[in-house]
Order: C-alpha cells, then structure tokens, then sequence
C-alpha cells in the first residue's frame, strides 16, 4: 500500500519534470515487438501441457522517457487468468515485463496470451496477442491398483485415507499407462498446488464461503483458506500430505504444525495444553449433522478460516446464504472457538459473554 502511494506521487512529479525539459512530448512506445510464451527454462515454446511452470513476456520499446503500464489476460477453454499490471518508469530504450504463471491442471486445447501497453499521459495503447496449445498427456486411465507395485508404501498408506473411498491416484495425477510404460515422470501429473485439490474442496468460484443454518457449507476448503490472509502464501500442500490419513498417521499427513511458522506466538490462560486448531479450526462447517443447543451449537467437520474476531457477535458471521468478509476476509467468533468446547461437557462451561471477557487474554 505504502508503495503504491508513493508511485502515485512519484509519477506525476517525473512526468512534469520530462515535460519542462520537452521530452515528454515525445513519450509514445516505438514498438511493440510482441508477446512470447517461454517454459521453466526460458526456451520459447508453442506448446504446452497441464501444471507446466510458464512464462509470458511482453517486449516494448520507449520512444522517449517515460511511464508505461502493463497488464494482460490469458483465455484457455473454461479458464481464464489475469495478469496483474506493472509499471515501468525509465529512459527511451527496450523493456521486458513477464509473469511467472502455471498452466490449469485439466487445461485442454488452444489458449490465448493477450498483453496490452499503455503509456498514461498520452492515452496511447497497444495490444499484443500470442497463442499456444494445451497437449494433455497420451495416457490412459488404468487404476489405483496399478500404481502400488512401484509406490507400494503410498498407496498403502493410501488406503487409510479418507480420500481412498473415492478419489485414485490418477485423480490427481492424471492417466497413468504412459508413466507405467515409460517410468518417466514426464509422463504423470505431480503438482503441489492447490490447483488439485480445488477440483473436489471446491464451491462456486471459490470466491463466496456458502453457509446455511448457521454453518458453513461442507466441502469448500479451498474457499475458506483461499480467502484468508495466509491463503496468498500457502498450498494445500504446505500443511496437509493427502497420501496419509490424519486419524491414522497424523504425524506424517500434517507435514507443518502451526507451531512451526508461529514459533513466537505466546499462550495464556492455562491454554498451552491445548492444539491450536480447537480454537482455531473448530468444527464450523456442517456435512451430515450439528450437535448442542443456542450457542453450543457445533457441526462435523473443521473449518480453513484460522482467524478469530473476539469482538463479533455469533450472527455477525454470516451475512444470508455466506460467510461476511471484513477488511481482513472471513472469520470465526466466538461460539465456535470457545464454546464449542466450553459447553460444560467437553470442557468447563462459559457463556459467551464470558468467554469474549476472557479470549484476548489467550494470545
């Protein structure tokens, strides 16, 4: 934010000085050379194949001193992506703006790279388009089964998920007989991001956390940490091993504890015993059924929203059919973070007005 503003009051301030000396008046792009689409190591290519690590670059020159922005679009069949805008302030000569991107899991087909310059002041705007191709791998599908003569100890370990009843290896991985063939890693899909994950943790377009009845609707993980602070930082992957079930083999299934990023975080009121994801991802999300009454009122699964607002009241959490975004994103109150268990069963009881007394002492 900082910088931006003073990009903001920069700006004007270069531009005026280009004009008494009588070089802005000459401030127009020269060229635009074009738009080229590179891969992992910078070679040029035309096509591409699903989770490949890209490139687009766009080449302009200045005729003059000046300010250009630069932004773009890439458009494939069901995907699209934006390209942020960058600024460039410099000297008359050739520059090079480019976008570390990746290529949609399950993209197909042609897509297109469509870069626009524009130099503010004299409202000159140019736009460049290049192509290429999404060649998914030649394989077929063969089977979870196929997969554990070589990755016996995943796929045992595998089986104890969750995730066995419904979802194979080549879920994730793509089609499987060309890797069986070839043993080549270039012909299986492993991706670490989240891009995976999104195609079953996945509601709407990720945008909206849906709620109803008082809790979040089931299966949008990707939506609740997505929409968070850390969610601009973190894959699924970061924390989570989908190969090992958390019940089972916890130590191995969450590869990073909370611990292990907030090593500075102090605890109090006696909580140091207790896991940081009771409070800070209780059982808000509803699946099958809700337990307790008023505000004891718990469902069946965890919620990916992390962050607590002390201050809210309960009906301040959702707004209709969605879970309310503030200046920080979404949040937990109170009732699910501390009275989930402070019910007097599971823990001793508090009504919320105590707890909300209390909570801030805790960090």
């Amino acid at each position: 934010m900082h910088m931006t503003r003073l990009i903001f009051f920069i700006a004007p301030l270069f531009y005026l000085c280009l004009l008494h000396s009588g070089a802005a008046s000459g401030v127009e792009i020269q060229a635009f050379t074009g738009v080229i689409v590179l891969d992992a190591e910078g070679n040029q290519i035309t096509d591409g194949s699903p989770s490949q690590q890209v490139r687009y670059e766009a080449i302009f020159t200045l005729a003059a001193p000046g300010i250009a922005i630069v932004f773009g679009r890439v458009t494939g069949d069901g995907w699209s992506e934006n390209l942020n805008p960058r600024l460039r302030i410099g000297f008359m000569g050739t520059y090079n703006v480019t976008w570390e991107s990746k290529i949609p899991l399950f993209a197909r087909g042609n897509a297109k790279v469509d870069i626009t310059v524009y130099v503010p002041f004299l409202r000159q705007l140019l736009t460049r388009t290049a192509f290429f191709t999404i060649i998914p791998i030649d394989a077929d599908y063969v089977g979870s089964d196929s997969c554990k003569t070589c990755h016996s100890s995943i796929y045992d370990s595998w089986l104890n998920t969750k995730h066995a009843t419904t979802v194979g290896c080549e879920a994730c991985h793509g089609p499987g007989s060309a890797h069986i063939a070839t043993l080549s890693p270039d012909k299986i899909i492993l991706d670490s991001s989240s891009d995976v994950c999104k195609q079953c943790h996945l509601r709407n377009n990720g945008g909206v956390i849906e709620a109803e009845n008082g809790f979040i609707v089931f299966q949008q993980q990707f939506n609740e940490y997505t929409s968070t602070r850390l969610g601009k930082y973190l894959q699924c992957a970061t924390c989570h091993d989908p190969h090992y079930s958390i019940d089972l083999a916890r130590k191995q299934a969450v590869k990073l504890s909370c611990r292990t990023c907030h090593f500075l975080k102090t605890i109090g009121l006696g909580m140091q015993f207790v896991k940081c994801e009771s409070c800070h991802m209780p059982p808000a999300v509803k699946k099958y059924a809700s337990t307790g009454i008023g505000p004891y009122r718990k469902g069946d699964m965890a919620s990916h929203i992390w962050r607590i607002k002390p201050a809210a009241q309960p009906p301040q959490m959702f707004f209709g059919p969605a879970v309310v975004k503030d200046a920080k994103g979404p949040f937990l109150t109170l009732d699910f973070a501390c009275l989930s268990c402070h019910n007097g069963l599971d823990s001793r009881l508090y009504d919320f007005a105590s707890v909300q007394q209390t909570s801030t002492l805790v960090h």
